[in-house]
């Protein structure tokens, strides 16, 4: 199941005409041990893909095989030669993002 969250911030962030596509994608997302990603992980792919389809697939294609690797495209920045945590996403998206 997608969080209302995830569902709003598709709607915000993708072209009308994909958007349809986003929520398939991101219902069909298994990973690594092919299970369902929690809704952190969900949230991660979401926001890392900054409303690009293409980045989005590569994103849900990455939960297959390390989702620690979508956690940090999502929640992380580099700053400083290092990553900084500038989201938590065990709680909804927020707006800004």
């Amino acid at each position: 199941m997608i969080p209302a969250d995830v569902e709003t911030f598709v709607a915000r962030k993708f072209a009308e005409a994909d958007r349809a596509e986003a929520l398939a994608l991101l219902h069909s997302a298994v990973i690594h041990d092919g299970t369902v990603p929690v809704a952190r992980l969900l949230r991660c792919a979401a926001v890392a893909s900054g409303g690009s389809m293409e980045r989005l697939r590569m994103e849900i294609e990455t939960l297959k095989h390390d989702f620690r690797d979508v956690i940090v495209e999502g929640e992380y920045i580099p700053r400083d030669g290092k990553l900084v945590k500038i989201y938590n996403f065990n709680e909804p998206i927020p707006d800004e993002a």
